[in-house]
Formats: C-alpha cells, structure tokens, sequence
C-alpha cells in the first residue's frame, strides 16, 4: 500500500499524492462488484472492501494499494466503526478501472 503523503511543489502549492515508497501491511479484501462498460469498449470496474490488520493509521483520498498485482485506489470516505477493542475497524472501498 502507499499512504497518502503532503508535498510542496515548485511554486510553493501544497499538494497531497501517494507516497513512492509502499509500506506492507496484513489485510483483509473481500469482492464486491465488477462491471464491464460496453459503451467505453471493454473498460472493467473492479470493487473491493479492504479492511487492514494492525494498520495504526487512517489512509487518504490519494492512498493506493497494490494487491495481487493490481493497483487500486480508494474511493470515498472510510468507514470508521467505532467499539471495543476487538471489534473497532476502519473499511475502505478500493476501485480498479
């Protein structure tokens, strides 16, 4: 996966930006849908739920995962489920177009 991470740019414009450097973490994906847009050719949507293991952090918009060889970007907001220690979690949709 690669975190979102804030960078200056040469006119003095911050911007945000997956980082270059990935970081592994354990996680858990699980299928949801795949389309196929006849009208754009054959243009594949791929969705996925990713729930991380351990992950200390929350990932930004611009965050980026590698999985099976496959690169996904997040689309939307997380969902942040709050609760005991046990069953608190933070889910993610990941997208491949």
């Amino acid at each position: 996966m690669f975190p979102e991470e804030t960078v200056t740019d040469a006119d003095g414009n911050t911007m945000t930006r997956p980082s270059a450097v990935g970081v592994v973490a354990r996680a858990v994906v699980q299928p949801m849908t795949s389309t196929q847009d006849a009208s754009v050719g054959l243009e594949t949507t791929s969705k996925n739920r990713l729930r991380l293991v351990g992950y200390p952090g929350v990932l930004g918009a611009q965050s980026q995962v590698d999985w099976q060889g496959k690169r996904y970007t997040i689309d939307g907001e997380p969902k942040v489920y709050n609760g005991s220690r046990r069953t608190a979690h933070v889910d993610y949709l990941i997208v491949r177009r």
